[in-house]
């Protein structure tokens, strides 16, 4: 019980924006540093796809990428770093840095 609320405490301090989605994109978590990011409060994202989080064309394909990792296992993202366009609430663009990884 300890370790699991020490994790939660550094996640919630984290500087970066983390957010943990399950393998059909539906968002599990996001930390406090994210819902700024993305000018969102935690129970608006959570629950809801990803892709509410990206602008056209990213926001209509993010389904079918998931899809073909999951069939194929081929990872195009995952553990490289790369600059993404992401969209706030009010749905301005912002860019940021995306890094991927897999539990």
């Amino acid at each position: 019980m300890e370790n699991a609320v020490l994790l939660k405490a550094i996640i919630d301090n984290a500087i970066d924006g983390l957010i943990t989605i399950d393998d059909r994109g539906i968002v599990e978590s996001i930390n406090p540093s994210a819902c700024k990011l993305f000018d969102y409060a935690p129970e608006e994202v959570i629950g809801q796809n990803i892709s509410i989080l990206m602008p056209q064309p990213d926001r209509s394909y993010h389904d079918r990428y998931l899809f073909n990792y999951k069939q194929t296992g081929n990872a195009n993202i995952i553990g490289i770093g790369r600059e993404l366009i992401g969209m706030k609430k009010n749905g301005s663009y912002f860019p940021f840095r995306l890094g991927v990884s897999e539990d």
